[in-house]
């Protein structure tokens, strides 16, 4: 079955069932775009095989060209705490209070995705079709920075300074597991037991949104004083396979495969250079210094 023919058949599903005729027939037909991206992604080795997605697992709807409209879009509030919202009408749905945390042209919105993120926020995604950028970095760095990852302390700059480790996974811990064992003596799918998995989920999501806002903050720091970044290559993967317990959670706690790559989208937004060097793992060798560890 191709692609058209699958897209086909869920609208004859969507006729065929009252629940399903409550989305777009658009919604209902990204279906068949999901599965056949899964399945790009499983011949080209990105992947495992697809698997069938439970319903309380589907969170996410995607109005690829209409069925949607802003309306009444305002500031409120005064001063530091000023917002911009607006009134957003999805086909099938209803309307919805946002808050716009950037402007965008309505004109060139090309895809709408509405997601549920497991702790109840909503998140609407407007994707934009703009021109590239024409930003061309530096040929001549003035100023260079260095970084060297760590456990310890997560950054350390060439010119001496660091930024400690706050670990936001292992503070967290101790409530983390407290809600895992409250939820496994719950009932699946019952009501107690969606309770327990969304405060379990606010607890992920408050430790990856202090980690992102901490990487952000330091990627603006960097990119605004220096014009070239000279970023440790560590390969994290096999760091984790030889650890042990306790270290392959810091690992993870640390995020260096994200920590990196917010840092080089900082900077190449800013038209600036970044230049990956090598980890000395064997000779356990700091390549700001040349010190040996």
């Amino acid at each position: 079955m191709n692609k058209t023919e699958l897209r086909q058949l869920a609208l004859d599903l969507r006729k065929q069932n009252p629940k399903f005729q409550a989305l777009h027939s658009q919604v209902t037909q990204q279906v068949a775009e999901r599965f056949y991206e899964a399945r790009k992604r499983l011949f080209e080795g990105l992947s495992n095989k697809p698997k069938k997605k439970k319903p309380h697992r589907y969170l996410s709807l995607v109005y690829p060209q209409s069925g949607w409209r802003l309306s009444d879009t305002r500031e409120v509030g005064q001063r530091k705490n000023k917002k911009k919202k607006a009134r957003l009408y999805l086909s099938k749905i209803g309307f919805f209070t946002l808050i716009l945390h950037r402007e965008f042209p309505e004109s060139q919105v090309s895809q709408v995705c509405v997601k549920l993120n497991p702790s109840g926020r909503i998140h609407v995604i407007f994707l934009v079709e703009e021109p590239e950028s024409q930003v061309q970095p530096s040929k001549e760095p003035k100023t260079v920075v260095g970084v060297d990852l760590g456990i310890a302390r997560l950054a350390t700059l060439s010119d001496g300074r660091f930024l400690e480790n706050p670990k936001p996974l292992e503070r967290a811990l101790e409530r983390i597991r407290v809600l895992q064992r409250s939820l496994s003596r719950k009932r699946f799918l019952l009501k107690n037991w969606l309770k327990t998995k969304t405060k379990l989920a606010k607890e992920h999501e408050h430790v990856k949104h202090f980690r992102r806002d901490l990487f952000f903050k330091l990627g603006v720091l960097l990119s605004q004083e220096y014009d070239l970044l000279v970023l440790e290559d560590l390969n994290v993967q096999d760091l984790v396979q030889n650890g042990t317990k306790k270290r392959r959670m810091r690992l993870y706690d640390s995020s260096f495969s994200e920590l990196r790559r917010i840092l080089e989208w900082q900077f190449v937004k800013r038209g600036k250079q970044v230049l990956p060097v090598p980890a000395y793992n064997s000779s356990r060798e700091c390549f700001l210094c040349g010190r040996i560890n």
